[in-house]
């Protein structure tokens, strides 16, 4: 809690809030990736209310989606030691396991959600992915790279992605050291919402947006290929799916999936977004 503290404690001078009103609001400030904001409002809870379990919940999400996952896991484990069955927390240490590749702990952690909350989706879409993890076969040999060079990206492109959906990365623009970290969590985070997707009977997974404080990364995924592209968070969806498609077709001819030349439109080209498969908004 030190370290939400030092990072998020507000000024002097602030509005008055009662806790469930600071929480509301934190809540709907880290929802809209305003992570900084929400964690302030979480360091005036706890300020009132040292032991409340919501606002340690609130604080390890918090940790989560900065990626600081020593204090996260001090946070749900916070949660724990109040609550040994707080579903969302048993979850939360789940997922961090399963980013971790601990297949073992996060089966017991989900198995022992599910003992007490059997209808618990998020938590049975995860024990679906370990189990599958735990059956799959060895990962293939990476095919060989694309000349990704030569697949342009529009004007305020930050970053592509090119990975396989076990997570494994075949090319990304820029080459940065992270690059396979990235395409790792990427499919990770994909393989977690196709399982949501199953469940709820609504089809595959073909296209999403996940967003962070910095980025929208618009993807396109075909269960087997996964195409993602790293834009500034302002911009229009309909123009970026636009320009994930192009180096979506741009990728597959690269490594002779599709037949004939790739799309050649530029990314400021209107043209009509296929409407076959919905978009999925994940954040």
């Amino acid at each position: 809690m030190t370290i939400l503290r030092r990072l998020w404690t507000p000024r002097d001078g602030r509005e008055s809030l009662s806790v469930p009103d600071a929480l509301r609001r934190a809540e709907l400030r880290r929802r809209e990736g305003r992570y900084a904001e929400a964690g302030a409002l979480v360091a005036r809870a706890l300020e009132i209310d040292a032991g409340n379990l919501h606002a340690h919940l609130l604080a390890a999400y918090l940790h989560v989606a900065r990626r600081a996952t020593a204090p996260a896991k001090e946070e749900f484990h916070w949660v724990l030691g109040h609550d040994p069955n707080h579903a969302r927390a048993l979850l939360g240490l789940a997922r961090i396991a399963f980013e971790e590749r601990d297949t073992r702990t996060c089966h017991d952690l989900l198995r022992r959600a599910l003992r007490f909350y059997p209808e618990f989706p998020e938590a049975s879409a995860l024990l679906e992915l370990v189990r599958a993890r735990e059956a799959a076969p060895p990962a293939p040999v990476a095919p060989a790279a694309p000349r990704v060079e030569r697949l342009r990206l529009p004007g305020t492109g930050r970053a592509l992605i090119i990975g396989r959906t076990d997570g494994g990365l075949i090319a990304s623009q820029p080459v940065t050291d992270d690059a396979k970290d990235v395409s790792e969590a990427l499919a990770r985070m994909l393989q977690v919402a196709t399982a949501a997707l199953r469940r709820a009977a609504l089809g595959p997974l073909h296209r999403a947006i996940v967003e962070d404080r910095r980025d929208a990364v618009f993807t396109r995924t075909d269960g087997e290929l996964i195409v993602s592209l790293a834009l500034p968070r302002a911009t229009d969806p309909t123009q970026g799916l636009l320009d994930v498609n192009r180096l979506w077709s741009a990728t597959q001819h690269e490594l002779g999936l599709a037949a004939g030349p790739p799309a050649t439109a530029p990314s400021s080209t209107p043209a009509d977004t296929p409407g076959a498969a919905p978009t999925r908004r994940i954040s």
